[in-house]
C-alpha cells in the first residue's frame, strides 16, 4: 500500500472521531424549553347556607284496608249446601244474609236429643219442687211450658235457697241445660251469616263439597270505609295528631280523597326508626289493596335550608367552598328528602355551599365562584 493511502485513511478516521465528539458536546450543552404549566379552575355557583324555619308536606306512600274485613274459616265438618246466593267473588250480602250454610243434619238431631233431655229432666223434678220448695215450682213450671223446641233455650230461672240449687243440681237439671246449650252454639255454627253490609272478595269453597274444621272459605269485606297504613319518622311524631286531615290520591294522580289521621302506634321500630300512623279513609271508588300516595300537613323545621336533592351524595354529604377557594367534602343533617330538595341542617351560618352538580369534584379541588341564581 502506498504511503499516501494510508496517510488519507487515517487522516479520515481522524476527522470521524472529532465528529462524533464534537456532537455530543453539543448534545449534552443543549437544554430542553421551560414548560409552562397552566391550571384552569371550573367556575361554579355557590350560595350562603342561611337557616330558617321550613314548612313542608311531608310525602307518605301506602295499601289500604277494609276497616271491616272478615276472613271466615269453618268451626265444624259437613257438605256446603246451595244458598240463595252463591258465595263467590264479587257477590254482595246485606247484613243478616246467609253467607254459607253447611249440612247440620246431624247436629239437629244432636240438639233435639238434648232439648228431650232437658224437658224431662224438668218434669221429673216439678212434683218435687211442688212439696219442697213451693216457691221455685211455680218458675220452674212456667219456664217449662214457654220452652218451644224450635227455638233457643232461655236462661232457666234462679233457685229461691241454696237447697233448691243443690237439689236441682243433683237431678241433672243443671247439666242437662248446659249439655244442650253447648250443642245449640255448635248447631249454630254450621250456618254463617253476614255481620254487616259487604262483598266476598275471595271464595275457596264451592258447593257440594266437604269442609273441614280450621279450612279457610274465604274473606268477605265491607265497602267504602278503609284504612292506610303510613311509616313516618319518629322525629315527625310532635307534629302528627290524630284527627289531622291527609290529602290522598292515586299514583297516577287521577283520583283523590280526603283522609284523617284514626290512630298513632305506640311502638317505634327499633330497626328503621320509624311509627305506624293509621290514615281513615271513604270513598265508592276505594278497593281493598289500593295504593295510595298522601301528603302530611303542619310538619316544619327551624334552623334548616332547602338545597337541591342532586347536590347531597353519600346520603349526608354536600361540597362546601373555603376561603382558599378549595373545596371541603361536608357532613350534613338530612332532615328529609323531597321530590326535588333536600331539608339540611348542622351547617353554621354563611357557610359557602356549592350549588352546582360538578363533575369531577375531589376535596382540595380549586375553583373560581359565582353567586347562585
Amino acid at each position: 500500500m502506498k504511503r499516501k493511502t494510508i496517510v488519507d485513511l487515517i487522516a479520515a478516521a481522524v476527522v470521524i472521531v472529532l465528529a462524533i465528539v464534537i456532537s455530543n458536546l453539543m448534545a449534552s450543552s443543549k437544554t430542553n424549553p421551560e414548560r409552562i404549566k397552566k391550571t384552569v379552575r371550573k367556575t361554579i355557583s355557590v350560595k350562603p347556607f342561611a337557616a330558617t324555619e321550613i314548612s313542608f308536606e311531608l310525602p307518605v306512600y301506602g295499601k289500604i284496608t277494609p276497616i271491616k274485613k272478615s276472613e271466615l274459616y269453618a268451626e265444624v265438618n259437613g257438605i256446603l249446601l246451595q244458598t240463595s246466593k252463591d258465595f263467590l267473588e264479587g257477590v254482595s250480602f246485606k247484613k243478616g244474609e246467609t253467607l254459607l250454610h253447611i249440612d247440620d243434619t246431624e247436629a239437629k238431631a244432636t240438639l233435639m236429643s238434648q232439648k228431650s233431655n232437658f224437658l224431662n229432666a224438668i218434669s221429673k223434678v216439678l212434683p218435687d219442687l211442688k212439696l219442697d220448695f213451693p216457691s221455685d215450682y211455680d218458675k220452674w213450671r212456667a219456664y217449662l211450658e214457654k220452652l218451644d223446641l224450635h227455638k233457643n233455650t232461655p236462661e232457666p230461672p234462679e233457685a229461691s235457697e241454696k237447697k233448691a240449687e243443690l237439689y236441682l243440681t243433683s237431678q241433672g237439671v243443671y247439666s242437662a241445660y248446659y249439655n244442650l246449650k253447648t250443642s245449640e252454639a255448635r248447631q249454630a255454627k254450621y250456618t254463617v251469616k253476614a255481620p254487616y253490609n259487604g262483598i266476598v272478595t275471595e271464595s275457596n269453597i264451592k258447593p257440594g263439597t266437604l269442609v273441614r274444621p280450621g279450612q279457610k272459605v274465604g274473606e268477605f269485606v265491607a265497602l267504602g270505609d278503609y284504612e292506610l297504613e303510613v311509616y313516618i319518622s319518629d322525629r315527625y311524631l310532635e307534629f302528627i295528631k290524630t284527627g289531622s286531615a291527609v290529602s290522598l290520591r292515586t299514583p297516577d294522580g287521577n283520583q283523590e280523597w280526603q283522609g284523617r289521621i284514626s290512630r298513632i302506634n305506640h311502638r317505634i321500630d327499633s330497626e328503621t326508626q320509624t311509627v305506624g300512623v293509621f290514615i281513615r279513609v271513604s270513598g265508592n271508588d276505594l278497593r281493598d289493596g289500593m295504593y295510595l300516595n298522601g301528603k302530611l300537613s303542619g310538619i316544619h323545621f327551624a334552623n334548616t335550608m332547602a338545597i337541591p336533592r342532586k347536590l347531597v351524595f353519600d346520603n349526608d354529604y354536600i361540597y362546601t367552598v373555603k376561603n382558599d377557594s378549595s373545596l371541603v367534602k361536608s357532613k350534613i343533617d338530612v332532615i328529609e328528602f323531597l321530590e326535588d330538595e333536600a331539608i339540611i341542617s348542622g351547617l353554621e351560618s354563611n357557610t359557602i355551599l356549592v350549588y352546582d352538580n360538578l363533575a369531577g369534584a375531589y376535596p382540595g379541588m380549586v375553583v373560581n365562584t359565582k353567586p347562585a341564581k
